[in-house]
């Protein structure tokens, strides 16, 4: 309330895992969240959790892990750290995202303060919760900039109880028939990665389904599922540099480009989700057009106004610009 009656602003950070991602004033005074944790409300039997904004994803993870349950769209832990709060702010997804959703299906309900300085609840915590316009969403992928998320109810998902990952070693176009054709049918086929002329698939399920799909894969080798965790916080070798990266999304169906075909890309999410690194913070020249192309690591941009939707959204729930200034979503 201090700063909204001062029209002070502040910079919301969790654990600060992704601080590197700020574009605004870094002088703007924090609000840290860390201390504001813990699980509120578990129905293992509903696969419902509610959690404070503040709660470690690792904590999550281990207490959801206690009941065969996962947050499915499974958030980045960079440098180990990360809170719910952040991971519905950021919006991002691990390896499993194209067929376990997005951050934004997970969420039930929510409960934040806006610029008002205002409490306000929206959603519920169970599933049938929502009629009209699901308000709760619009807060994955906002990056704070519309208030301070307090908790939120978050849908789980059973741990699949058998995973194995295959590797095998192909060009681009191979990869991409292969991805088609066990996405085009019912499999365990919960994640893939091309990376260096070799495709990665994940399978997860019940053991004999995940052992007969990787038969049929014939992959070269079997690789320790931990690859994964590696993919999604950045951990694998092919993020620990400080080469310019970019973070781009393309339409679901895009076959694998000649663009990964180089150690300098690496795609997932069935070829919707590449990273791709260049020697100078230039946009790379992509053969097929991306649907977003946002720049993630040492690269700055020409300041650029957010879109009249989302500057309208702003204006409703934080009009003095009290929550991360700068801020574009």
């Amino acid at each position: 309330m201090e700063a909204v009656t001062q029209q002070r602003p502040v910079r919301i950070i969790g654990e600060g895992s992704k601080t590197f991602l700020y574009s605004g004033d870094k002088a703007t005074p924090l609000l840290e969240t860390s201390d504001h944790n813990g699980v509120i409300e578990y129905r293992p039997e509903e696969l419902v959790v509610t959690v404070r904004s503040g709660t470690p994803l690792s904590e999550l993870r281990h207490v959801t892990g206690a009941h065969g349950q996962m947050w499915a769209c499974d958030p980045p832990e960079f440098g180990g750290l990360g809170t719910v709060g952040g991971a519905i702010a950021s919006g991002w997804c691990g390896p499993g995202r194209p067929w376990y959703g997005s951050v934004r299906d997970s969420l039930l309900g929510i409960e934040l303060i806006n610029g008002y300085g205002e409490l306000l609840r929206f959603g519920g915590k169970v599933i049938k919760n929502v009629a009209g316009f699901d308000v709760s969403r619009l807060l994955a992928g906002s990056r704070g900039s519309l208030g301070v998320l307090l908790s939120a109810s978050l849908k789980l998902h059973p741990r699949p109880e058998h995973t194995r990952t295959a590797a095998k070693s192909c060009d681009f176009r191979e990869g991409s028939k292969v991805v088609a054709q066990y996405a085009r049918k019912t499999s365990t086929l919960t994640g893939t990665c091309y990376f260096d002329d070799t495709l990665y698939l994940r399978f997860a399920g019940e053991k004999p389904a995940v052992d007969d799909d990787m038969s049929e894969f014939g992959s070269d080798e079997e690789i320790d599922s931990n690859f994964w965790f590696e993919i999604r916080d950045h951990s694998h070798p092919f993020f620990v540099d400080e080469l310019p990266l970019w973070r781009v999304s393309f339409p679901r169906g895009t076959a694998y480009q000649k663009d990964v075909s180089n150690n300098q890309s690496l795609a997932e999410w069935n070829g919707c989700l590449l990273w791709y690194k260049t020697p100078t913070p230039i946009k790379p020249s992509l053969k097929l057009k991306p649907s977003v192309m946002q720049s993630f690591r040492n690269i700055e941009l020409e300041t650029s106004r957010s879109s009249k939707y989302a500057a309208r959204l702003k204006y409703a729930f934080d009009p003095q610009k009290i929550f991360n200034p700068g801020v574009l979503v």
